[in-house]
């Protein structure tokens, strides 16, 4: 039973001591890691997308729907990115990745 309560202190007491201000991680560094995390993740993999578009309801050739079709890209994603893309926020690689 000593043995069991020496060894529990002692990780109890490991663990105070490693949380201190200065061995902590700030929240700043975490997102920093994670933000690095997920990029390398992301220029590992090289996604093709094809994103079919209803032109109408009732499927027919050479006629659109301008409402079907601009709800279609609302609701997949692709006006949202048109407009961050424009507000200057495009996904930029370095030089030396090209």
């Amino acid at each position: 039973v000593r043995d069991v309560a020496q060894v529990i202190s002692a990780k109890t007491g490991s663990q105070k001591e490693s949380k201190s201000s200065i061995s902590r991680v700030s929240v700043g560094k975490q997102f920093s890691g994670q933000l690095q995390k997920l990029r390398r993740r992301i220029d590992e993999t090289h996604p093709h997308y094809v994103r079919c578009i209803k032109p109408n309801e009732q499927l027919q050739p050479n006629h659109f729907d301008s409402n079907i079709v601009v709800d279609q890209l609302r609701c997949g994603g692709i006006l949202e990115a048109i407009r961050v893309s424009r507000a200057g926020f495009p996904q930029r690689y370095t030089f030396a990745h090209f």
